[in-house]
């Protein structure tokens, strides 16, 4: 059984340098947009309305000139941090004296309605023992750069700037300053029962009680509670699946029915460097894992809505970009802010500049999507099918391009294997597509491609001397992406060139963690790159592929083992402390955890050996 490595944990071991660890949090949704809580209560990030605004709340990148909201108790408390089960409500216990003493519930209202919606934080207080607690409460507007004005009432403050207005509904006796509303040391006695209401884009402060959030947070349980009984895996690892694929749903943006990678932006891939990218759009390339790891679970509707939603946006720009906004009003032009970044790791960026790269790539991603989603029985019309044809018409033509391939390098194009790899895997794939539906195509046409990328491949991706493919043509450098060799079936699993591969990329790039480096050449970026999580996960579906079960079980067990207390995943770990590290959650690792879990578990129940493991 996994066992996660820390469930209470004091206040003084949370922060580091003013900043909360990055692992130390729990993330709130609803399908429009999502807010950060600290391990000991504190707020501090939140974008409203959508994933892609501005922030409320950004300290997570500016200790001193951001947003936050906190209120705990004065003096030392042990914490309790975790979610109310099969749902996205948060619940925050603080101990102090072996008894809990204040209880804290945030959630951001939900409906099955894709059109309400609810730009509120509802935070419910519960006093179980007489304490004084400090509060502080300071709203973000454009990043620090604008202080607002604070119009207090009887129910609350409401701060307002030139643009827009964020709202703090309470009950609690407040004080006011330069920007921020706040008690240092109010005492509330046992039996307590207060809500507050942060709203945005508000003309007047209401009662609390007039945004019924008793309501609301019953709407908002019978809505993850209703939507995780839609999901068919009663495998293996349960609660680990369940809980990635309650993250991942809070990940989508349901006007639309994209996804973001992250719903944070510039938390560094390493401490000091600059590897800081705003994640809160969709990339093409994670078409594939969020279709086939959701269809996998039975959620096919989420993996319809979101192969057809970017299609469309393909559809409406004319052409194929890297990344794509939530909707049609986002901006994706690459800034930076006049932030220190978390524990001082600039710079911040707001929007990312890799929309514009050709990744060659993203092409056979696309493809490789609609084959698994036909195979997992959605529905692939004839638009569909002329959607991949167009895509098949322009790979003909740049398949033969240098790019910037999956790691999105910011130098000189090249030709990389994987990108070529992929090309293959698109006239592969849709072929297959193709002939299964009867559908009309120059199948010879692609099957001459298809050989010739083939033919390419192995004449220029393969290092002999290294017994191994390489990154790129004419290179000795490994990188990671490799690992995806096994699986798109390019080669067998057992040929030699792919197992001489595979253990070249464990030599170079994995630790001892089974934790790996995506690459070892200099990018040109400060900083040290460390343990990509996706990558791991690629490699416990490589064991499989090649029969070594018992292996895959160990390491996955291992990764699980390094969630955090709420079994959540960022997009990266620190080679040397297991922190977390990058944008978190990172949907890209807990579309891994679903897709290693299911297949895992698919493989146990085939040998017959599923009963005599405990279920975890």
């Amino acid at each position: 059984m996994v066992i996660n490595s820390k469930t209470l944990t004091s206040t003084s071991d949370i922060y580091t340098e003013n900043y909360i660890k990055i692992g130390d949090h729990g993330a709130i949704f609803n399908n429009r947009t999502s807010a950060l809580v600290g391990f000991d209560g504190t707020i501090d990030w939140a974008c409203f309305p959508d994933f892609d605004s501005d922030p409320i709340f950004d300290s997570i990148l500016d200790s001193k000139k951001g947003g936050y909201f906190l209120f705990r108790p004065r003096g030392e408390s042990k914490i309790n941090q975790y979610y109310e089960e099969f749902t996205n409500i948060l619940i925050t216990e603080f101990i102090q004296n072996d008894k809990i003493v204040l209880r804290l519930t945030d959630f951001l209202p939900t409906s099955d309605c894709s059109t309400l919606n609810f730009p509120e934080i509802h935070r419910f207080v519960e006093v179980l023992s007489g304490i004084n607690v400090e509060i502080y409460f300071k709203p973000s507007f454009h990043f620090g750069k604008e202080v607002p004005k604070i119009i207090e009432n009887k129910n609350g403050f409401l701060f307002q700037g030139e643009n827009s207005s964020v709202g703090l509904s309470s009950n609690f006796k407040l004080l006011s300053g330069s920007g921020i509303v706040y008690n240092d040391n109010l005492f509330l006695g046992a039996g307590t029962y207060q809500w507050l209401v942060i709203s945005t884009d508000i003309n007047y402060i209401h009662k609390v009680e007039e945004y019924k959030s008793y309501q609301r947070l019953e709407e908002t349980r019978i809505y993850w509670k209703n939507w995780t009984n839609k999901i068919t895996y009663h495998g293996l690892w349960h609660k680990y699946l369940l809980r990635s694929a309650l993250v991942l749903k809070g990940m989508f943006y349901e006007p639309t029915g994209l996804m973001v990678a992250a719903p944070t932006s510039s938390l560094p891939e390493s401490i000091g460097g600059e590897r800081n990218w705003d994640y809160r759009y969709t990339w093409v390339r994670d078409t594939t894992y969020v279709i086939e790891a959701m269809s996998m679970i039975g959620l096919k509707d989420e993996a319809s809505k979101f192969l057809y939603g970017l299609m469309n946006m393909i559809h409406r720009d004319h052409r194929l970009r890297t990344i794509y906004p939530l909707n049609e009003t986002g901006e994706l032009s690459e800034k930076i802010l006049d932030y220190s970044g978390y524990m001082n790791s600039g710079p911040v960026r707001i929007g990312n500049e890799a929309v514009d790269q050709l990744q060659v790539d993203q092409y056979g991603s696309i493809i490789n999507a609609i084959y698994h989603f036909e195979l997992s029985g959605g529905i692939v019309t004839l638009q569909l099918w002329d959607f991949i044809v167009e895509i098949l018409d322009t790979l003909k033509k740049i398949w033969k391009y240098p790019d910037s391939s999956i790691w999105e390098f910011r130098s000189v194009p090249r030709h990389y294997v994987y990108s070529k790899l992929m090309s293959w895997a698109a006239f592969h794939f849709a072929g297959l597509i193709g002939k299964k539906l009867s559908y009309s195509a120059d199948y010879e046409d692609w099957a001459k491609i298809e050989n010739e990328i083939k033919e390419d491949i192995l004449a220029n991706g393969f290092n002999s001397e290294l017994n191994s493919f390489v990154q790129s043509y004419g290179s000795d450098e490994i990188d990671a992406s490799l690992l995806r060799l096994p699986l798109l079936n390019f080669l067998e699993p057992t040929d030699p060139r792919v197992l001489s591969t595979i253990r070249a990329v464990e030599t170079r790039l994995m630790n001892s963690s089974y934790l790996f480096k995506r690459y070892l050449e200099d990018d040109g970026l400060k900083g040290d790159d460390n343990g990509f999580l996706l990558l791991t996960f690629w490699y416990i579906e490589d064991l499989i592929k090649m029969g070594s079960i018992g292996k895959a079980k160990d390491i996955l067990e291992s990764i699980l083992s390094m969630s955090n207390h709420l079994m959540l995943f960022s997009e990266e770990m620190d080679l040397k402390t297991n922190d977390m590290l990058g944008n978190f959650p990172q949907a890209i690792s807990h579309l891994g955890v679903v897709r290693t879990i299911t297949l895992l578990n698919n493989e146990f129940k085939k040998s017959g050996n599923a009963g005599i493991l405990k279920y975890a």
